[in-house]
């Protein structure tokens, strides 16, 4: 049987959130429909998930110790092709490998993001020697054109993919009391700071306006079940960053139903297809009325919630999972 072994490096750096998460959903969905033998390969200390169909096999963990050893132990297992869950493949890989690039921060100066000159050569040299390169969103796909010098036919447009919670309702949407959600890490771009000054302003202006909720690393992690709990609930997703290479907290408040209050950049945009209110991130003023709006306007908040859920059947695990077994596929051939 042909193996196809995934690198899940991605699980190693803490508690899985985004990326992690939309790695293991599509590999759950590609196992479950896949005629070869799929293998986790798992660095020191990662989270070990149970997926069926899949095995999991201990890998090195260290930039240094993956380049030397993996490809040794991809030749050992009889690897046909080594998808990777990020940029980073092997160089010396014995088999075809694939890359997933999430975001290119430093093409984008204006956030501020410093990233350093190693980084940056070992990215591209690494993009340049896959043989198929995975992008969430058309942004993240035009940066790696744009890094590789050029559009290149082994570039593919994956989205990423979430599973829908329970159909919303009108009669749902109007009951929603939760506080505002805001899904994510601490880390500038994701805004937390000028939202919070936003939320204060649009407290003083409407007395019945929703908490604040920030649930994410480092300080307030969840578990699966309880975020899908508090996205069930929470009166809209509120997702303020300042740059994204995909915004999957945008696509997980459409597909529980939730109204989104979102910033407006492109893979935003692309997520939610028009059924979001979308908002200037650099604006203090701009945010809190988005505040206030998404609170307030009923008839926006179900027609964010009724039509982002729908949006976001579009963006499921199966869709992804197809791409991938067609770009297997190809490989093999």
């Amino acid at each position: 049987m042909t193996i196809l072994a995934f690198d899940g490096i991605c699980l190693g750096d803490g508690p899985v959130t985004g990326v992690g998460r939309a790695f293991l959903t599509t590999l759950a969905a590609y196992a479950e429909q896949s005629e070869h033998e799929c293998v986790l390969l798992l660095p020191e200390r990662a989270y070990e998930p149970t997926i069926a169909g899949v095995r999991n096999v201990a890998a090195p963990h260290g930039t240094l110790r993956r380049q030397l050893l993996l490809p040794g132990m991809l030749q050992e297992l009889g690897v046909a092709i080594l998808h990777s869950s990020v940029t980073a493949v092997p160089l010396g890989a014995p088999c075809p490998t694939i890359a997933t690039v999430h975001d290119i921060p430093w093409l984008h100066p204006e956030i501020g993001e410093v990233t350093s000159m190693r980084r940056r050569y070992a990215t591209a040299r690494s993009l340049r020697r896959a043989n198929r390169i995975i992008a969430p969103s058309t942004m993240t796909f035009d940066d790696t054109a744009r890094l590789l010098g050029g559009l290149h036919p082994k570039l593919e447009l994956v989205p990423h993919g979430i599973a829908l919670g329970e159909a919303p309702t009108e009669a749902a949407i109007d009951a929603r009391s939760g506080p505002f959600l805001a899904l994510g890490d601490d880390r500038p771009r994701k805004n937390r700071k000028r939202l919070e000054q936003a939320h204060a302003l649009a407290k003083a202006r409407c007395d019945d306006l929703p908490a604040l909720s920030f649930i994410g690393p480092p300080h307030r992690y969840v578990g699966e079940f309880e975020k899908r709990d508090l996205l069930a609930a929470c009166r809209a997703l509120v997702h303020v960053s300042r740059f994204e290479g995909f915004g999957l907290p945008v696509l997980e408040g459409l597909a529980h139903g939730a109204p989104v209050l979102a910033s407006d950049l492109p893979p935003l945009r692309e997520i939610a297809q028009g059924h979001a209110l979308l908002v200037a991130p650099d604006s203090t003023e701009a945010i809190a009325e988005g505040l206030v709006r998404i609170h307030t306007d009923d008839a926006l908040r179900r027609a964010s919630a009724l039509a982002g859920y729908r949006r976001a059947a579009e963006l499921q695990p199966e869709h992804a999972a197809a791409h991938w077994r067609r770009i297997h596929a190809e490989l093999l051939a």
